[in-house]
């Protein structure tokens, strides 16, 4: 493999909002910033599904459980169920800073990691991998919950702008077979919940603050790893996770 990884970081605010708002901010932000080119171009929307990987103690659900402000998750992502795109992803979180990194695996590569087994990570020659296999082998990383959810984007050419609509988020309950999702999926939220996501390297423009400053919605400290889990009660111990969370 080479080494072109995807490395990325900026401010991440996250909010629980209705459909109905939703609704309204789309028709303001649709004339002023571009729809996502990985958008089908009747629904707007793509559908994005990651695997995400946890300790045996499940020490990265508890870390986010517990608000610990510096934390890393590792995934495996694939879009509109399309293997012929895989992405290994660790997301470092530092107070609202996300930096991201990312690498595409090959076919044969990430049905190994799904199974957990991490060698053709540290054979990849590419250096991110390496760190990752060091991270997950030492932490004794296993394959822990699917999350998807149908995704509407939009963004601007500069800054790393970006504002999204996370819909319908889903799981596969217990089930981690990344290369064999079986329906019918399980909806997180059983109300109108849909989850607005607010990306940026600089100060968002004044006209688009003033446009979000018209919805209806609070920041949240919103996880989708964590809110999936709600039908995943693995732990005895664990409290059950209300929404929102």
């Amino acid at each position: 493999m080479n080494q072109n990884n995807l490395k990325l970081s900026r401010q991440e605010f996250k909010y629980f909002v209705s459909s109905e708002s939703l609704a309204r901010l789309r028709s303001s932000l649709s004339p002023l910033m571009c729809l996502d080119e990985n958008a089908d171009p009747i629904t707007k929307k793509y559908t994005i599904t990651s695997l995400y990987f946890d300790t045996p103690f499940e020490e990265d659900f508890e870390e986010k459980v517990d608000g610990i402000k510096s934390r890393e998750k590792f995934r495996i992502r694939t879009y509109n169920h399309d293997y012929g795109l895989i992405k290994f992803e660790s997301k470092r979180r530092v107070e609202t800073v996300i930096r991201k990194v990312s690498a595409p695996l090959d076919t044969e590569v990430a049905r190994k990691v799904c199974n957990s087994d991490l060698s053709s990570l540290v054979n990849s020659g590419n250096d991110f991998l390496n760190l990752s296999y060091a991270k997950l082998k030492s932490g004794g990383y296993r394959p822990n919950i699917i999350v998807e959810y149908d995704r509407e984007a939009y963004y601007l050419p500069y800054g790393n702008i970006r504002i999204t609509f996370d819909l319908n988020l889903r799981t596969y309950n217990t089930s981690t077979d990344f290369f064999s999702l079986k329906r019918p999926t399980l909806p997180v939220f059983q109300d109108d919940l849909q989850v607005l996501e607010v990306k940026h390297s600089i100060p968002l423009p004044s006209h688009l603050r003033f446009i979000l400053s018209k919805i209806n919605a609070s920041r949240s400290a919103i996880s989708k790893f964590i809110l999936a889990q709600k039908y995943n009660q693995k732990s005895s111990y664990r409290d059950r996770i209300e929404v929102p969370f």
